[in-house]
């Protein structure tokens, strides 16, 4: 890849060609050491030429280092910047940030429309494995300490969590009784192994 400072030095171009190149540069031979000064591009940008196109970038890069500075970025990042910038990352991206669900949680109850409702939409995109104790946790917050407009956000992540924590218990009940079919399985037929 060329010189960082000089695709960084293109992506603050106010010319949108200019800017489109270095994002080009940055798809074909993008270089994951560029993402600290990427994201704060995206704190302090309004400029759909530059926010669109470099959040799709960093929305597919997989690298696992990846999520840590992304997540101190977000948890760094100054009150009045584009923190949803950021946010929507976390959701577009094939990465799991379901270990940081306390975080989008507290930014939902805390922040600005804008960035709750990025954060609703990062909690409803979590698919890891999250402790029950930590789901149950977030829908006693989102219930009591979300208000106002942004009450119904908090409903729809709430409706989401809930379904999260059936379908795991689903999920163990299933793999329980798989277990005991095979254990009377091996009783009924005597084909357990003894050491």
């Amino acid at each position: 890849m060329e010189n960082k400072q000089d695709i960084l030095k293109r992506l603050a171009s106010p010319d949108v060609q200019t800017v489109s190149g270095a994002i080009e540069e940055l798809r074909e031979n993008g270089d994951i050491s560029i993402v600290p000064e990427l994201l704060e591009i995206l704190l302090h940008s309004n400029e759909p030429a530059i926010v669109t196109p470099v959040t799709s970038w960093l929305s597919d890069v997989k690298d696992s280092n990846f999520k840590t500075v992304l997540i101190e970025k977000l948890i760094n990042a100054p009150a009045q910047s584009n923190k949803a910038n950021l946010l929507r990352i976390c959701w577009e991206s094939a990465i799991d940030f379901s270990e940081f669900l306390e975080i989008f949680t507290d930014i939902l109850i805390e922040e600005d429309f804008i960035n709750a409702l990025e954060a609703s939409t990062v909690i409803e995109n979590l698919n890891g494995n999250i402790a029950d104790e930590k789901i149950e946790v977030a829908i006693r917050r989102l219930s009591t300490e979300c208000k106002g407009d942004k009450k119904f956000l908090a409903e729809d992540a709430i409706a989401y969590l809930e379904e999260l924590l059936v379908r795991k218990q689903e999920e163990e009940k299933e793999l329980a009784k798989q277990a005991e079919h095979r254990h009377q399985h091996e009783e009924d037929c005597g084909c357990h192994h003894h050491d």
